[in-house]
């Protein structure tokens, strides 16, 4: 596992440093590390994101802060992966319009580490998982990471990815209590009666839609705006 540390605090560089190498000592996790103490030498320092290694940030940085980090990042390569470390747990919400992979606390570094580098080493290892649709005579198969958002047409479901327009959606015949089924433990939550949405691909939630990374909107109903809060936090909390 390959990653990145970024924070202008040095103490803490060292803490979160040797708490790293220690766990990954612990659970025979082979590990491979850079640390920079200023985002700009960071981004000055990436020779190829093609590896997609993992980033370690600071939200609160002078010259760039993290969250413009991540977004540079996120641009440069959408598959990188992203955690926030910070001391400002109010900025949560607005973590997860950059997508990231955690967010750890830093007075709860000791507790909330452990799992998440856990959960990194299955991520780094684990296949993407996929769905079959029926789409009249054939069968197909699509990667759930290519799925943004899911909409009910009568006994029909659309299947959109990034770029397509509704006449460009996977059209399968499937009702969607099975399709919620199916992806809600891959990271999609049922946002209205006719809608599923795929978390890793929401920008901001508003009371009564989602707005999405390629900028699509989504209807969210008042009785499932609580689940998708709750949805959205768990996941970028981990």
């Amino acid at each position: 596992m390959h990653l990145i540390l970024c924070d202008d605090d040095n103490v803490f560089l060292d803490k979160l440093e040797t708490r790293i190498r220690g766990l990954c000592q612990k659970h025979g996790i082979a590990v491979e590390m850079e640390r920079y103490d200023s985002s700009k030498k960071m981004l000055e320092g990436l020779k190829d994101l093609d590896t997609v290694p993992v980033f370690l940030i600071d939200i609160d940085m002078p010259e760039v802060n993290g969250f413009e980090v991540a977004s540079f990042l996120k641009k440069w390569n959408r598959e990188c992966c992203i955690g926030f470390v910070s001391n400002k747990d109010e900025l949560v919400f607005q973590a997860f319009a950059y997508h990231p992979f955690f967010f750890i606390r830093k007075t709860h570094l000791d507790e909330e580490l452990e799992p998440q580098l856990l959960e990194l080493q299955k991520k780094m290892g684990v296949k993407v998982p996929k769905i079959e649709l029926q789409t009249g005579r054939q069968t197909v198969e699509v990667a759930l990471d290519t799925i943004w958002f899911v909409e009910s047409e009568k006994n029909y479901l659309l299947f959109y990815r990034e770029k397509d327009e509704r006449g460009d959606a996977i059209r399968a015949r499937m009702k969607i209590a099975e399709a919620e089924k199916e992806l809600e433990p891959h990271g999609f939550v049922r946002t209205h009666k006719g809608y599923l949405v795929n978390i890793n691909y929401v920008y901001r939630l508003r009371e009564n839609e989602i707005l999405l990374l390629n900028g699509k909107h989504v209807p969210v109903s008042r009785s499932y705006l609580n689940q998708v809060r709750m949805k959205i936090m768990g996941a970028v909390m981990g």
